[in-house]
């Protein structure tokens, strides 16, 4: 493997100014300053976090996947109260869903090494599996390749409830089975391929929902580095959390308030926001009858509102106390509810998470937090030798690619492959056609004004035979160049596909069933750091 690094322009203005430029004001530490870690580390030992209990539970939890020696070790070094974490999370895609989790979790494990290594104290890499969301539509596909295009392939499963929590959603086992065959299967017959199904299958025999199929492909990958799993949906973990819960409804308006209000800070200064609200939210869901409902504040009742129930504030911080199981975080407030629980000494985000914890500032300051620091994630692309060839060929920009594909340049080649005189007379036959339509219909319509639009029809009739000509002239220009320009097609399905990153789209599953269950062990050897820039991994 060989690796490079390119800087690629990010389209939210914050974003990028923070990535590459150090732009913190919507922050309290700048994740480039060594300074402010170590500041942030001191501050964090005069904390207390329930580090027993979230020892003991996620032992619990990640026993019935693979425990390991370095995992053990890691539960020890988080009981410890010199230890800090540095976490990160995503949805329990199937088959671990986009490329970008795997990334995600590559940089958590490198990152807490590194930190470790900086700080001289224990640092523990913790994955949080966004369990409790509701939205099905996120992870119930993987994106398979049919005549080397990229195509979603969802998972055929009818639900009784469209806001069940994902670590409620079970499946039939055996339909799960038939269905991931087919997606390895459209990724081509390798010397792997009987590995990964047999891979598949241990994992799928220690799962019966969404998350635990996610928690148990993810363990396996990383279980010799240590990565300590959570599930934000556990009943388990709410009861640790159910503290926190109470204090959330407690600070409910002050929460919405402190985060509209800094909204419109960044509005004033030419930003955008990212977290839609109302004013009346109350950043917490509460499940009512399997469904996760947002929870309301009606001021004029003075209750908060969910979907078939009313409560007062005292009735539902009751609630938070006797059932915090009922209890889950938004997007507003899990990032605090992070915070409480575990000691933070970076938290690894994507791009959109960036935006958005740029909007908690005053909501974390509220309960007197600070956002820890906020490292953008590793972003990879990776690139195959056949593409790399076909690049090579065409004398193509790697970067142009990333950032715009490769149509434009396939655009520019398609025309000067086309015949000059063709087109330019097909230029010239059009503007007589207009020019004499024009001249016909100045004479017919001094007899009947009714044949107007007649003649427009029949002179747009007479074009269009000139567009067939044209249509037939291009197409045999493409197949008889279909070899050369398939080049380019090829190049961005695989590296921008869907106008988009690679990452964005693509399974791992692709690349183990190409280069084996190792292969993520050989990303770990290479020298990535979460810098904001974009890695390319020749392979």
């Amino acid at each position: 493997m060989e690796l490079l690094q390119l800087q690629l322009d990010i389209k939210n203005k914050l974003v990028h100014r923070y990535v590459h430029f150090g732009d913190h004001s919507f922050f309290h530490y700048s994740f480039r300053n060594k300074d402010d870690l170590v500041k942030r580390y001191n501050e964090l030992t005069e904390r207390t976090f329930p580090r027993k209990a979230l020892a003991n539970h996620i032992r619990e939890y990640m026993s019935k996947f693979s425990m390991t020696k370095q995992i053990e070790s890691n539960l020890q070094k988080l009981e410890n109260e010199n230890s800090v974490v540095v976490i990160g999370g995503q949805q329990a895609g199937l088959l671990t869903g986009p490329l970008y989790s795997i990334h995600k979790m590559i940089s958590i494990v490198l990152l807490a090494k590194q930190q470790e290594t900086f700080l001289q104290q224990p640092v523990v890499p913790v994955f949080w599996v966004a369990g409790e969301d509701h939205d099905i539509q996120e992870v119930n596909h993987v994106f398979k390749l049919e005549k080397q295009r990229l195509v979603k392939s969802i998972f055929p499963q009818k639900l009784p409830s469209e806001k069940r929590m994902i670590s409620r959603i079970e499946f039939d086992k055996d339909q799960m089975e038939s269905w991931y065959k087919k997606i390895i299967a459209s990724f081509g017959e390798t010397e792997h391929t009987k590995g990964i199904l047999q891979f598949l299958y241990g994992c799928l025999s220690k799962s019966h929902t969404y998350t635990e199929f996610f928690v148990s492909i993810v363990n396996e990958l990383f279980k010799n580095y240590g990565l300590l799993l959570i599930d934000s949906a556990h009943p388990d973990l709410r009861k640790i959390e159910s503290t926190y819960f109470q204090l959330m409804i407690e600070y409910g308006e002050q929460i919405t308030d402190r985060l509209l209000s800094k909204q419109e800070e960044l509005l004033a200064q030419g930003f955008s926001k990212t977290i839609e609200t109302k004013s009346s939210s109350l950043q917490l869901f509460h499940e009512e009858r399997e469904e996760r409902t947002l929870l309301q504040y009606d001021p004029g009742k003075n209750l908060i509102i969910g979907r078939n129930i009313a409560f007062t504030k005292s009735d539902l911080v009751k609630a938070a106390r006797e059932n915090p199981e009922k209890f889950s975080n938004n997007v507003v407030t899990r990032p605090i509810m992070q915070e409480f629980l575990f000691p933070t000494i970076a938290f690894v985000a994507g791009p959109g998470e960036i935006a958005y914890w740029a909007e908690l500032k005053s909501c974390f300051e509220l309960f007197g937090l600070k956002i820890p620091p906020v490292f953008p994630r590793i972003n990879i692309s990776f690139l195959e030798r056949n593409i790399e060839s076909d690049i090579n060929d065409l004398h193509l920009s790697i970067k142009n690619i990333l950032l715009n594909g490769t149509e434009p340049e396939k655009q520019k080649t398609f025309k000067s492959l086309q015949n000059n005189q063709i087109e330019t007379q097909l230029e010239i036959s059009r503007q007589v056609i207009r020019e004499q339509y024009d001249k016909l219909a100045n004479t017919i319509i001094t007899y009947d004004k009714g044949l107007e639009k007649i003649i427009q029809k029949n002179a747009q009739f007479v074009l269009s035979q000139l567009e067939f000509l044209k249509n037939k002239t291009d197409e045999t220009i493409i197949k008889k160049h279909e070899l050369l320009l398939a080049k380019f097609d090829r190049i961005n399905e695989f590296l921008h596909p869907f106008d988009g990153l690679q990452e964005r789209c693509w399974n791992v599953f692709y690349f183990l069933n190409q280069h084996g269950l190792d292969f993520i062990d050989r990303l770990l050897e290479l020298p990535f750091t979460c810098n904001g820039n974009h890695y390319l991994v020749k392979l």
